[in-house]
């Protein structure tokens, strides 16, 4: 089987999700052999996670919940006594100052690994003592084990969760009354005033910004091209991932004969970026799971739309519709709107509307909203807003630069406890 028909072949097994199928006949088949070593609680909370994941319908959701935060409850227990000299906290800020008892500041926290770092080192009572965790997912699938753990931990303590999906909202609940579902997530915090500036031509026909990963799907933009005019091109820009390197992207758009049409561009720098996004006339989202896909966010705010599988599980798919873009079926309705969009002008249009409702000048103003009514209503006090924020490559930033030395005592206080945050802790040693 060639390259091109196996890589067809296996996607199609991920659409029908084989693997999800799989991953239940290899519980049942292990489900009377005896665990070596560790604690078993770990693996227990690994699969109940996977379950939920691969089928977030099952009608044993609550059952699968249940027994999620009892294993959860069982590991926090254990992690507790592992001694930890401190940790790295490398995509992490505080988004609101400590005040006092009764007005907590605010952690943000992105990416499970970095909560797992928080609770694996014992340092989750000294983080609640001062302050509410904000938690925004990486990946689609809500119910990972350090989303069961915190939610475990904190108990009665308010954690507030951004969902990858907004379908997924309404199952934050279900960890427990103390959590909280936020009606955004990791794509919600582009800087609208980093694509600002005078139109720039578009001559880019076909845009992907994506690491170079197989789950990114390039493969199914060459496919596409294929069957297009040959003046029609595709630019991918990207990053190397493990053993795929750009040489596997160019490898693959000659499988499909498009090698020539394939222009692949290696980690620019952000201000490269940027323009690159201004001068696309589209955008193709070609990936099938991932988490928020931030880059979609990004083409947005560019002005430029998006063009995205309907059976997509991806965070940013919401914000396609009629104004910002296409969902797609196949590869032949790819081909059709893809022809379609080649003479899109509504750019501006698509710009503006992202800036007044997805960028993070205007998140940033409505979350400090919805936690100051949630303080209100549930007796907290409010007596400082939030610093503005946005991310860019994953790091958060604000926008007032005087906030770090507003939040001068909070990193101190973090630090004293054994959480390093570099990027801001740099700002207080120069």
């Amino acid at each position: 089987m060639t390259g091109k028909f196996k890589r067809e072949a296996f996607n199609v097994a991920r659409e029908l999700n084989l693997s999800g199928w799989r991953f239940i006949l290899g519980a049942l088949l292990r489900s009377g052999h005896h665990q070596q070593g560790g604690i078993p609680e770990v693996r227990n909370l690994e699969r109940v996670s996977n379950l939920l994941s691969h089928f977030p319908s099952s009608p044993f959701l609550r059952k699968q919940i249940s027994k999620g935060l009892r294993y959860a409850t069982i590991v926090n227990s254990a992690s507790a006594e592992i001694e930890t000299s401190g940790i790295c906290l490398r995509y992490t800020a505080v988004i609101k100052p400590y005040v006092s008892p009764s007005e907590k500041g605010v952690l943000l926290v992105s990416f499970e690994n970095q909560l797992r770092s928080i609770l694996d080192a014992g340092l989750g009572l000294a983080i609640l003592e001062r302050y509410h965790i904000v938690f925004i997912p990486s990946w689609t699938g809500l119910y990972s084990p350090e989303l069961f753990r915190l939610a475990s931990f904190a108990r009665t303590e308010p954690v507030f969760v951004m969902p990858v999906h907004s379908h997924e909202r309404a199952l934050v609940k279900n960890l427990g009354d103390n959590c909280h579902p936020l009606p955004f997530n990791a794509a919600s915090w582009v800087n609208a005033s980093f694509f600002e500036g005078a139109p720039l031509e578009r001559d880019i026909d076909c845009l992907m910004v994506a690491n170079f990963a197989g789950f990114k799907r390039h493969w199914l933009l060459f496919k596409a091209l294929s069957g297009l005019p040959k003046n029609i091109t595709a630019t991918c820009v990207g990053v190397p991932l493990g053993s795929r390197t750009a040489d596997s992207i160019l490898e693959e758009a000659r499988e499909y004969g498009v090698e020539d049409r394939v222009a692949i561009v290696e980690d620019p720098s952000q201000e490269e970026l940027r323009r690159y996004f201004r001068r696309a006339k589209m955008f193709c989202a070609m990936s099938f799971r991932e988490g928020s896909f931030i880059s979609v966010a990004e083409s947005l705010m560019a002005g430029t739309p998006v063009l995205m599988f309907r059976n997509a599980h991806i965070g940013t798919k919401s914000l396609i519709n009629q104004q910002t873009g296409a969902l797609v079926s196949s590869v032949s309705d790819l081909r059709e709107k893809i022809t379609e969009f080649m003479s899109f002008t509504e750019h501006e249009t698509v710009r503006r509307t992202s800036v007044d409702t997805i960028s993070a000048q205007a998140n940033s103003r409505k979350l400090n909203g919805m936690l100051e009514e949630w303080s209100a209503s549930s007796g907290r006090k409010w007596s400082q807003n939030l610093e503005p924020f946005y991310s860019q490559r994953l790091d958060f930033h604000y926008f007032d630069e005087s906030a770090h030395e507003r939040l001068r005592a909070d990193y101190e206080y973090l630090s004293k406890i054994g959480c390093e945050l570099p990027h801001f802790n740099e700002m207080y040693t120069q």
